[in-house]
């Protein structure tokens, strides 16, 4: 089905205006759009794909929903929603910054500075996980860096994106629907960030979305992922049963490269997930001591 995108100009809902398209792909796209009071929001916009039974809209009235119950400094927030000529439009906080991917593709980042980001993502994925919200496809093209850059808020600042393939558990999954979306034994994510056990279509929780944080903080530090296959196959079977280099096999000689910093890629990339860290709060604390081990 063609992609047909909103014209700049063109309202929503009478209230809002379509300022820019920001991005799109097969099944949708997400825009910048401008409230009655002037304020510039994000909006992301699902096709009516008939072909699948309309899964996009449904995943995004899933994300719309989980977003209502979330409120965190690190995750964007939802605003709206909006239903019109057939679309559904979920309106969002504007997260204004670069995508960590870009800024990870110019090379390794100060260590420090890389802690600080995984910490805030780690905020972010803890308050998600305590209100039963698993992401299941963390990676860097899903969170924003925004640097402020003033006397007051000198920081980078973290927001995590894209909820489309939450996964709902206990209360959450009661609260607003848990229909499941996805079939099981199935493997949904993005491999370069994908849990073992997600790979191998088992159940998930709140463990899978630890070890994309590991993964990140691996290719935030090193200035390459884990695992480097060109092969999608390959690449989930190296997830599933290869041994991740240790930072110094990677990193020889680095001052920062601490066994701090080794029990803190290792405790988050475990294969089985009783080895793994069990919750986002025991992760920040070794996360912690890696940041005090830093020279």
């Amino acid at each position: 089905m063609a992609l047909d995108l909103l014209p700049i100009g063109d309202r929503v809902g009478d209230r809002y205006v379509v300022r820019d398209v920001l991005g799109h792909g097969a099944m949708g796209a997400v825009y910048e759009v401008e409230a009655a009071d002037g304020t510039r929001l994000a909006m992301k916009a699902a096709l009516p794909d008939l072909e699948d039974g309309g899964e996009a809209v449904r995943r995004l009235a899933r994300e719309g929903n989980a977003l209502q119950l979330l409120s965190h400094a690190n995750i964007v927030a939802a605003i709206d929603q909006v239903v019109e000529g057939g679309r559904l439009y979920l309106v969002m906080e504007l997260a204004r910054g670069q995508s960590l991917s870009a800024i990870v593709a110019r090379g390794p980042l100060p260590p420090r500075r890389a802690l600080v980001l995984v910490r805030q993502i780690l905020d972010g994925v803890e308050h998600a996980h305590g209100r039963g919200v698993v992401h299941r496809d963390l990676k860097p093209d899903n969170v924003v860096v925004t640097v402020a850059g003033s006397v007051d808020d000198p920081y980078d600042r973290v927001k995590l994106l894209d909820f489309g393939l939450v996964k709902l558990l206990d209360d959450a999954a009661a609260l607003i629907g848990g229909s499941r979306l996805t079939r099981t034994g199935m493997a949904f994510g993005t491999p370069a960030y994908i849990a073992p056990e997600t790979a191998l279509g088992r159940p998930v929780d709140g463990r899978a979305d630890l070890y994309a944080v590991g993964v990140m903080t691996f290719e935030m530090l090193t200035g390459r992922l884990p695992f480097v296959e060109a092969d999608p196959g390959k690449l989930l079977r190296a997830h599933v049963s290869s041994p991740p280099p240790r930072l110094a096999e990677v990193v020889a000689g680095a001052p920062w490269c601490t066994p701090a910093m080794e029990a803190l890629i290792g405790g988050a990339l475990a294969k089985a997930t009783g080895d793994r860290f069990p919750n986002a709060a025991v992760m920040r604390a070794c996360l912690d001591d890696a940041f005090l081990s830093v020279p």
